[in-house]
């Protein structure tokens, strides 16, 4: 429809300037679609594709949240709310961090939310969860436009069809370009393409895109947990293995400090008969030195005894010569008496 298709081009044009005026990395819209659960209308990027899509499957989130409580919902960074810890995963290689959300009203009911996303953590302040209430307010009113431009029941369902039926060729629109590496052209083309070859409408082969990614993400989250379970279960045994290789490790330590102990003690016994051989040596030089005294002094003693036997025989040599001189005198003085 014509009506539908000019709301959401300003539907578009609200998120963009809300993406300005706020100052975020991205802005994002989801009304109720026939189902009565909100789904995105209008995005800014494939970053806020991806968030509301994935809240969307789990469905959980905080933009969930705001709507199904009808309150403000602020997150300061998604990376630590552990109640969506599965959606932080997902959208953790879109750098997805803090994320702010309100609710969208229509006749004091919530009737969808608009949501922004900052690639960083972010404290949200008063003044801009304000500004995005009041652009939240503007949206109402071009959707309550919108409607009562209707003017009648059918026309008013006729307008949710529309709506429903382009969120679905958006999100295909989106999913196509993602997985296909395309622009949104480039993957509307391709809708089209498909549809004619099948004879069937743009909004049916959308909403089959829509479901064949979602299988796909499901196997593929299926495949991821089974990766992480194995690699828990590795991660357990490598820590058993670490711990029989520490307690192995302690024992060895424990059996090599008893051998050094009893190295120890041995080396202690032996320096203890060195010093007492070291001692006895001493004691058999000490009496080696009195020996070799005394021997010293022996020849001395004898030296001194043969010196006193020279001095002996000399002694006798000297007297013995004295009395042959005197015998000899003696036997030459008689004779020369007779004078």
């Amino acid at each position: 429809m014509p009506q539908a298709e000019d709301l959401l081009a300003r539907l578009g044009r609200v998120v963009e300037a809300t993406r300005t005026v706020v100052g975020v990395d991205g802005t994002g819209l989801t009304l109720t679609s026939e189902d009565g659960r909100p789904r995105w209308v209008a995005v800014s990027d494939a970053a806020m594709q991806l968030l509301e899509e994935v809240q969307h499957d789990f469905g959980e989130g905080p933009c969930l949240a705001a709507f199904a409580e009808d309150r403000v919902v602020a997150v300061q960074d998604l990376r630590t709310e552990l109640v969506w810890d599965r959606i932080a995963v997902v959208v953790r290689q879109l750098q997805v961090r803090g994320v702010l959300s309100v609710p969208v009203r229509l006749a004091d009911q919530p009737v969808g939310t608009l949501n922004v996303y900052a690639t960083q953590p972010r404290a949200w302040s008063p003044a801009e969860v304000q500004a995005l209430g009041a652009f939240a307010v503007v949206t109402a009113e071009l959707v309550r436009t919108a409607v009562e431009l209707a003017g009648r029941e059918v026309e008013v369902a006729q307008l949710r069809q529309a709506l429903a039926s382009r969120v679905w060729i958006e999100q295909a629109k989106g999913m196509v370009a993602a997985t296909g590496g395309v622009t949104l052209d480039q993957a509307f083309q391709q809708l089209r393409r498909r549809a004619r070859a099948s004879s069937r409408k743009l909004a049916e082969v959308a909403q089959e895109v829509i479901q064949e990614v979602h299988r796909e993400r499901v196997a593929a989250k299926a495949m991821d947990d089974a990766r992480v379970r194995a690699a828990e279960a590795r991660a357990r045994e490598a820590e058993q293995a670490l711990q029989a290789a520490q307690t192995g490790l302690a024992r060895r330590s424990a059996a090599q400090d008893r051998s050094q102990d009893v190295l120890d003690a041995r080396e202690r016994a032996a320096d203890q008969r060195n010093h007492l051989a070291d001692q006895r040596d001493r004691a058999a030089d000490d009496r080696n030195h009195v020996a070799d005294a005394r021997e010293r002094a022996a020849d001395v003693r004898d030296r001194v005894a043969d010196a006193r036997d020279r001095a002996a025989d000399k002694r006798d040599r000297d007297r013995a010569a004295v009395e042959r001189h005197r015998a000899s005198e003696a036997q030459d003085g008689p004779a020369d008496d007779p004078e």
